[in-house]
């Protein structure tokens, strides 16, 4: 199953052998299950499904090596255009791409941000590059206001098998995090489940559930250096939980730096002395996906993808490790919420994929 970037509400799916005459509703049904029958119905009545570029009945029977495309929304003029936003390559090569992203940058289309993103940022840059089979497609997904690796594939086989190791849970990921208060401990392990939070305030929103709700989520941490009220941490889920590293290390007290749902609200503002002007700030939460393990989906040979933290976070660190003065900082971040039909469908398909919205 792919996005494509130049088409970013068009899904495309590849008939493979195990599918070969099965009818097309059930073959749309069984790659998208998160989309009801109803509503794949109704997509083909309004010839918003085809095989091979041809408008087919519910009934066709699909064949090994058609590709099936379903269009989530029929988009306006000018909403399938890449659009030229700078892009940090830190890998590439005949199958896959890292990137390391920036923050505030979402990584796909939804409601709010159709086409500001990262998938529209690859287009642009690979529109006139790639051949007509290849197409870019995440691999996996961070959070809009995290930094760091996002893995990129070219082709639909390299998609495929690295989905595999996501879902068998073979990737290692890394990432950095500035938290809140001295962690005692220069190790441990978080093993606490995650669901939604009960009574809360945004829909976006995790927490602590033991009664049942919650799902299996585990996180280890390794205290990399401490500071006079905060730490800098290596986290290491084991999990891919929503909102699972900023739920995890705010429940055992010490929240992400700048983190506008399970932290304090304020971020960090530096100056070099009390009266001067600002030099540095970090005002998003502290979050950094410094690399991802995995095994290359042609060689097979394990591969580590590493991305530098950007300025803002590296700036913070070395503020904090020189002793100038720190003052808080009220956040201005708001969740988005995206309510459109169209979007809710998106989100069913990418909840097929990595979902690290850490």
């Amino acid at each position: 199953m792919v996005l494509d970037p130049a088409k970013p509400f068009d899904i495309t799916c590849k008939v493979d052998a195990s599918y070969d005459g099965m009818r097309l509703d059930k073959f749309v049904a069984a790659t998208a299950p998160r989309i009801s029958r109803t509503k794949i119905k109704e997509y083909n009545k309004q010839n918003r499904i085809t095989v091979n570029d041809n408008i087919r009945p519910d009934s066709w029977r699909v064949k090994n090596g058609d590709i099936v495309v379903l269009r989530c929304r029929i988009p306006k003029g000018g909403e399938d255009l890449g659009r030229n936003i700078p892009v940090d390559i830190v890998y590439e090569d005949d199958d896959i791409l890292g990137v390391n992203k920036q923050a505030g940058l979402v990584v796909h289309p939804v409601a709010l941000h159709r086409h500001n993103t990262l998938l529209n940022a690859l287009y642009w840059r690979y529109k006139d590059k790639l051949p007509s089979h290849q197409q870019i497609t995440l691999v996996n997904r961070i959070d809009r206001y995290t930094s760091g690796v996002v893995l990129v594939s070219k082709n639909m086989d390299a998609k495929r098998i690295l989905q595999k190791q996501f879902e068998a849970r073979t990737v290692s990921k890394s990432y950095l995090a500035l938290v809140l208060g001295n962690i005692e401990k220069d190790r441990g392990e978080i093993n606490l489940p995650i669901g939604q939070k009960l009574n809360r305030t945004n829909r976006t929103m995790m927490g602590i559930r033991k009664d049942g709700a919650g799902k299996k989520s585990k996180t280890f941490y390794v205290v990399k250096e401490r500071f006079c009220d905060y730490t800098l941490v290596q986290l290491l889920p084991k999990t891919g939980r929503q909102h699972q590293l900023r739920v995890h290390m705010s429940a055992i007290g010490h929240p992400l730096v700048a983190d506008h749902l399970y932290g304090d609200n304020h971020g960090l503002v530096f100056y070099k002395d009390s009266l001067g002007s600002p030099v540095n700030e970090l005002m998003r939460f502290a979050l950094h996906a410094e690399n991802l393990t995995f095994c290359h989906p042609v060689n097979g040979q394990e591969m580590t993808i590493n991305a530098p933290p950007p300025d803002d976070f590296s700036s913070a660190v070395e503020g904090l490790r020189k002793g100038l003065t720190v003052k808080k900082g009220k956040l201005n971040i708001l969740e988005e919420v995206e309510q459109e039909e169209e979007t809710r469908d998106l989100q069913k398909i990418y909840g097929n994929t990595e979902f690290d919205k850490l």
